[in-house]
């Protein structure tokens, strides 16, 4: 076995490179692409079998290589899956016939002694341990649904595997490097635009195989460590997983097989929030990125040490799933059903009381951050001593502080319009409650008061991940909105002032406006060259000529409700000279009545 696994790794890479637009020539000449289709995403007829090339990659190096070691049949049950994924391709099979071998494959593999070890019972080890290839499998076939998302997941996951895979089975890290560089040569032609697929035959067996590479035993783990067994597949595999549980949950909920296509996925969702393709992708990308690092933390450092970073990740991964949970992509005849679905009055009740949800999230985060603050503060053999300290004052820490965010109105707001004052409410609340602890720990006898630090650095903690919790949703929308493709005319708004900032806002969040800005103008000399919000302030009017040439603007929107009038009387006549449209978008109050002609309530509406 060749111990240079980057000579692996290019060999494999080269492979796929020159096989790849071979199985894309041989599809199109005898019409194995993949057509559009309502539930699919892509728009034009593509080449499949790109797993071919992949597949071919990774084993011929594997052979070349002389692999003969306890993860052959891992390999064997891959390519059984290739085998079922190119019928499946070439003749279409039925959902129940490709879970039938799956089954059958991970079953000969686990009996095999490839399998999460986990548990003293081997029954009960080797039933998840064939959940769990079954699961990953459909995962990545799941996860195939968009130009190049599928390959680049997988080369993340590969890589990660490569990295944290010395201490485990042997001919791991040779394996992980072959099908690094068969993904990585086949991304090349599958990113988008994408001119070949991986097909179910691709997709199949990369999820089986990289199921069977994170199954590996570790000499590190013994089947008593549960959490040290599960928590690095799991975090390698955390965006397949997530993806796939959305997806499964969410169709169940409106009437509709998991099994079924669709343009409902992780992927989707993000398009649908206003990134582009390949913006989408790349934050995927990033996200298991952020996981397959955590997990060789975990790997170099055990659980113990990163336990904090591994609930911050996946507090980070279900707020972002809740998020895209409520972004619309289901059709007007899904919605019908999903709103008489049995399911739909639990729903309702749920988001009603959404103040609990933000409750036990914020019971996680203050556990996280106070485990963490002792991390920081106790190293080593000094933590285990002061271990029996924090469980008995945790109970006390997340009692007093929900009490103190609930005192200083943290549960009041809104996470989607989280501000200054938001924020303020939070430092409040987070200082509040230190305090609070700090004191009862030190007064009351019963408690053991450990170090001042510690409720220094668990005040700086809960104040980060509480702030970034509820900012998340914020920035998650801002960010989507300037990856946007811009709705509406381009406009120049006039006056970079709170009125500035304000009508900004209102044109990002309503489109039906007709407008989007492409900057700011203001006389205010200081302002020149800031930005507001992400917007460039040109200038003053007379930089308007210049800016209008550049960016193509067609309106100039004044969002002061007055202004000099020299001033106003010049921009009537550049508009005019320029013939730009000038626009002028204030609030105004107007009565709004009832049957009788009576005012019943005066609402805000936008002119």
């Amino acid at each position: 076995m060749l111990q240079d696994y980057r000579l692996v790794f290019v060999v494999a890479l080269a492979t796929a490179l020159v096989l790849t637009p071979t199985a894309r020539a041989i599809a199109r000449r005898y019409g194995l692409v993949a057509q559009p289709k309502a539930d699919r995403w892509h728009r034009k007829p593509t080449a499949l079998m790109g797993g071919i090339a992949v597949v071919i990659a990774t084993l011929l190096v594997a052979a070349w290589t002389g692999f003969d070691g306890p993860l052959g049949p891992v390999l064997l049950g891959a390519t059984a899956m290739f085998v079922v994924g190119a019928v499946d391709d070439l003749v279409g099979l039925r959902p129940a016939t490709k879970l039938a071998a799956q089954i059958a494959a991970a079953a000969v593999v686990v009996s095999q002694g490839g399998g999460l070890e986990w548990a003293p019972s081997a029954t009960a080890a080797a039933v998840f341990s064939i959940f769990w290839f079954v699961a990953i499998t459909n995962a990545f076939n799941l996860l195939d649904n968009m130009d190049g998302l599928c390959a680049g997941i997988g080369l993340i996951a590969a890589v990660t595997l490569g990295i944290t895979g010395a201490d485990a089975a042997p001919g791991l890290v040779v394996i992980a490097a072959a099908l690094s560089g068969a993904l990585l040569g086949f991304l090349v032609y599958n990113f988008s635009p994408a001119s070949i697929f991986l097909g179910d035959s691709g997709s199949l067996f990369v999820g089986f195989l990289l199921a069977g590479l994170a199954a590996s035993p570790s000499e590190e783990h013994t089947s008593e460590q549960l959490l040290s067994v599960l928590a690095v597949p799991v975090l390698i595999l955390a965006i397949p997983i997530l993806d796939t549980a959305l997806v499964t949950v969410l169709r169940k909920l409106s009437g509709r097989a998991a099994s079924q296509g669709g343009t409902d996925h992780l992927s989707h969702r993000l398009v649908a929030l206003g990134f582009p393709d390949r913006t989408a992708v790349l934050l995927l990308y990033g996200l298991a990125a952020a996981a397959g690092a955590t997990a060789v933390l975990v790997r170099a450092y055990g659980v113990d040490s990163v336990g904090p970073l591994i609930v911050l990740l996946l507090t980070g991964l279900v707020l972002l799933g809740v998020a895209l949970a409520r972004v619309r992509v289901y059709q007007d005849a899904d919605l019908s059903v999903l709103q008489n679905s049995r399911y739909t009055p639990l729903l309702t009740e749920l988001a009603y009381r959404r103040r609990v949800f933000e409750v036990m999230l914020d019971l996680v985060l203050i556990s996280a951050a106070y485990y963490g603050a002792y991390r920081l503060r106790f190293e080593g053999s000094q933590f285990a001593e002061e271990f029996p300290g924090f469980i008995a004052t945790l109970p006390i820490a997340m009692a007093t502080k929900t009490i103190a965010f609930w005192i200083a109105g943290v549960y009041r707001g809104v996470w989607r319009y989280a501000g200054l004052t938001d924020l303020y409410a939070l430092m409040w609340g987070a200082l509040l409650g230190s305090v609070a602890l700090a004191t009862l720990t030190y007064f009351w006898d019963a408690l053991p008061f450990t170090s001042s630090t510690v409720f220094i650095i668990d005040f700086v903690l809960v104040l980060v991940v509480l702030v970034g919790s509820r900012l998340s949703f914020r920035a998650l929308g801002e960010m989507a909105y300037r990856h946007r493709r811009p709705v509406g005319r381009p406009a120049l708004l006039y006056g970079a002032g709170d009125g500035g900032a304000t009508l900004l806002r209102e044109i990002e969040g309503n489109p039906k406006h007709g407008f989007h800005a492409v900057g700011f103008l203001d006389d205010d000399h200081r302002k020149h060259g800031r930005k507001i919000r992400g917007y460039f302030v040109f200038g003053g009017i007379e930089a308007l000529e210049d800016v209008v040439a550049d960016r193509h603007v067609s309106a100039i929107i004044v969002s002061a409700g007055v202004l000099d009038p020299e001033v106003e009387q010049r921009l009537v006549g550049l508009s005019h000279k320029l013939g730009l449209e000038l626009v002028r978008l204030r609030f105004a109050l107007e009565p709004v009545t009832d049957a009788d002609g009576d005012e019943a309530r005066r609402d805000i509406n936008v002119h």
